[in-house]
């Protein structure tokens, strides 16, 4: 086991946990994450634009691994100089303006593309309370059982494990069956996961859509949040509603080109939290 300390920019944990990416984050205390990916797990503090990484899995995971994972290496300052060149006070912009101000801190994470593709078929059609339950009750089931000197935690499922598992117990619904039949393509090298990670945008998505149970929405969260493909812009239920109330209904997403889907991100930070700042200027004086 190991700790490093990795400079951040642009980066709020907590910012990051309440924007629908990720499913398995557990909050210990103030600025204090378990955050466990794959079959990894850290223990993670922010103070400023530092995070200290206490990895708890040297086997699976390294620095290199959480620096990835946390889009370090991803360029937020240049990302964030253009989002400040259609800075507006009134019309449309003024409410991505306002969506990006709020929402400073959301960065994509580059996660396990399994997990990603498991997390985001559980999500369809539910809500992020019983997406962490269904995960986490999915690890429970048929993940690896790891300890470390703080407590415990599951990895998520190889697909092999995932293919076998009885997994009446963990409220799946309609989407078990899609998701055990993924994963014994996966098993069986049906579907291949190394091929969608070289794919480009278009081929990957299209390419996640021949899937049983994925469409348009699961496939773009796949692209964005596993792929690091930020022209993904995935629609769900609140980013229709800003997209009809704000844009007339279509979102001008080539006018974003290379940074789209970090918009998205804001607008359904934004969406769901409304206007922080002001609390973050008053906790922080």
């Amino acid at each position: 086991m190991s700790a490093a300390v990795l400079r951040v920019s642009h980066f709020d944990l907590d910012k990051i946990a309440a924007s629908g990416q990720c499913f398995r984050w557990e909050k210990l205390y103030t600025r204090k994450y378990r955050i466990p990916a794959g079959d990894a797990c850290a223990y993670v503090t922010q103070m400023g634009d530092t995070l200290t990484v206490d990895d708890q899995n040297v086997l699976t995971s390294s620095v290199e691994f959480w620096a990835n994972y946390f889009a370090v290496y991803d360029d937020y300052a240049g990302m964030w100089r253009e989002i400040n060149r259609y800075a507006a006070e009134d019309g449309p912009e003024a409410y991505l303006t306002r969506a990006a101000r709020a929402s400073d801190g959301v960065v994509i994470l580059n996660q396990p593309i399994w997990e990603t593709i498991v997390s985001f078929m559980v999500s369809q059609n539910n809500n992020i309370p019983r997406i962490r339950r269904n995960i986490q009750a999915i690890c429970a089931e048929c993940g690896t059982l790891h300890t470390s000197i703080y407590d415990y935690w599951y990895g998520f499922p190889t697909p092999d494990a995932l293919a076998c598992a009885d997994l009446s117990n963990a409220g799946l619904g309609y989407r078990e069956p899609y998701i055990k039949d993924l994963a014994a393509a996966v098993a069986a090298g049906r579907f291949d996961l190394n091929f969608l990670q070289t794919a480009d945008y278009e081929t990957a998505r299209a390419y996640l859509k021949s899937v049983r149970g994925i469409g348009d929405k699961v496939a773009n969260c796949i692209c964005l949040f596993a792929l690091g493909h930020k022209a993904a812009f995935p629609v769900d239920t609140w980013i229709r509603r800003a997209v009809d109330r704000e844009f007339g209904g279509e979102f001008p997403a080539a006018r974003y080109a290379g940074y789209a889907g970090l918009i998205q991100q804001f607008m359904f930070y934004y969406e769901k939290n409304g206007d922080v700042p002001a609390v973050r200027k008053a906790e922080s004086t």
